[in-house]
């Protein structure tokens, strides 16, 4: 047996040559290629750089003469990243995407469609088949679910303890709790930004209101349902007319709150299942974070459906060994693969069967994430929702507006015009 060997390049971690398994043999060994090139987003560390040692080993019980080769590309680098490798660039063979990016990638031409690759391939019956319909595009699946993400409602266990208060589970209980924070505490009960996408998306959710739906090809924004109008002006409001949430959280994100929150300086806020590990960074005093649990999203009338985050594995269309390639991305994606990485990043595994597994149940915040699991829906399928979003932030704009006192029906009007029309557009 020879061991894997770490060299140590910038944001590259290439892992060498080991004995260990592999998949389920559906390309053919004698010509597997010397290796295959994983691009994974975000950083190397310690977790998973130890986990894709074990993925070249599984992978190798049937590809024994093939290296795994894992690049760590920062999230802010993806999309350049991508773009040079369509252009002829240095490109991987196998590639993690966030998955509501999925189909902009497919229909740019980065991603190989993988239907006849897994038509047989009887795990994807297990996985999460909302997260699995998430990963097609004009009726061909181009991304596999690697793992999940979803955000709960972080708060201050002490606190509410000490009031003999629970974790609120609908908007007046939100509102309940939050004013008792601030009277007890002296600190803000809870945090609103309105740069905050996936926040105010389950508010609008929660009240039965929708963000866009689909209609013989066209997609409909429906912003100016009453649902959704009542949604967006009671998390303004949160703002604008109660003052739970400060002002200094206007036009900002979760991280804003997070430091607060790692500090004593706030007693709600809602955030993923990777925020205490970034709050750990954040704390001046840990012990604090002791005091910090997490529950499920509270919504209008219970709990409020999240947006189902996370990633896909998808095979880059260049590939000069697609069969190989997918045989890999098996090993990733499957049970063992997935719930693997899940557990090294801190995320939640695309298999619900394993979410009864108790090293999510023990745990105070693991548990709260694995029911909130239970409860997530998906933003639009279409390539054009990351214009809408990330580029014209047009749902955080119109809170944003709303905050300032803007109108409620006018405001909603013309995101709901400017969101049909964004989500419309020909896609170049």
């Amino acid at each position: 047996m020879r061991f894997p060997k770490i060299a140590a390049v910038p944001a590259v971690v290439l892992l060498a040559a080991a004995c260990g398994g592999g998949g389920d043999g559906g390309a053919d060994p004698s010509e597997a290629p010397d290796s295959l090139t994983v691009w994974v987003m975000g950083t190397a560390q310690d977790p998973l750089v130890e986990y894709f040692d074990g993925i070249e080993e599984r992978y190798q019980e049937t590809y024994p003469d093939t290296a795994v080769e894992v690049e760590f590309v920062p999230w802010e680098d993806a999309q350049e990243s991508i773009t040079n490798a369509m252009a002829g660039g240095d490109a991987p063979d196998v590639l993690e995407v966030g998955n509501d990016q999925t189909s902009n990638w497919a229909q740019q031409g980065a991603l190989l469609a993988l239907d006849d690759h897994i038509a047989d391939w009887e795990t994807t019956g297990d996985l999460d088949q909302g997260a699995l319909e998430y990963g097609q595009y004009d009726g061909a699946q181009y991304g596999i679910p690697w793992f999940a993400g979803v955000r709960t409602l972080y708060y201050r266990s002490d606190w509410l303890s000490d009031m003999n208060m629970e974790p609120p589970a609908t908007w007046d209980e939100l509102v309940e709790v939050a004013e008792a924070i601030e009277e007890e505490q002296g600190v803000p009960g809870f945090a609103a930004p309105t740069d905050f996408t996936n926040g105010i998306a389950s508010f609008i959710w929660s009240n039965g209101g929708q963000i866009a739906t689909q209609e013989g090809g066209e997609w409909q924004g429906q912003l100016t349902s009453d649902e959704a109008k009542e949604a967006v002006e009671f998390y303004a409001g949160l703002t604008s007319e109660r003052e739970i949430s400060p002002q200094s959280y206007v036009g900002e994100n979760e991280l804003v709150p997070l430091a607060d929150m790692a500090n004593g300086e706030l007693g709600m806020y809602i955030d993923g299942s990777w925020a205490m590990g970034q709050m750990e960074e954040q704390a001046e005093d840990p012990a604090l974070l002791e005091e910090i649990s997490a529950a499920p999203m509270p919504g209008a009338d219970g709990i409020a459906p999240a947006f189902a985050g996370g990633s896909a594995l998808g095979v880059f269309s260049t590939t000069e060994y697609p069969e190989h390639a997918v045989e890999l991305l098996k090993v990733m994606g499957d049970k063992e693969g997935g719930k693997g990485y899940a557990d090294a990043a801190g995320y939640f595994p695309a298999y619900p069967e394993l979410l009864d597994d108790p090293a999510y149940q023990e745990d105070p915040v693991k548990a709260a994430g694995a029911q909130q699991m239970e409860h997530t829906q998906f933003f639009p399928a279409t390539p054009r929702w990351n214009a809408a979003d990330q580029d014209q932030a047009i749902l955080p704009s119109a809170v944003l507006e709303i905050v300032q006192g803007g109108d409620v029906d006018e405001v909603m009007e013309q995101a709901n015009s400017d969101l049909t029309e964004t989500l419309n557009e020909e896609v170049e």
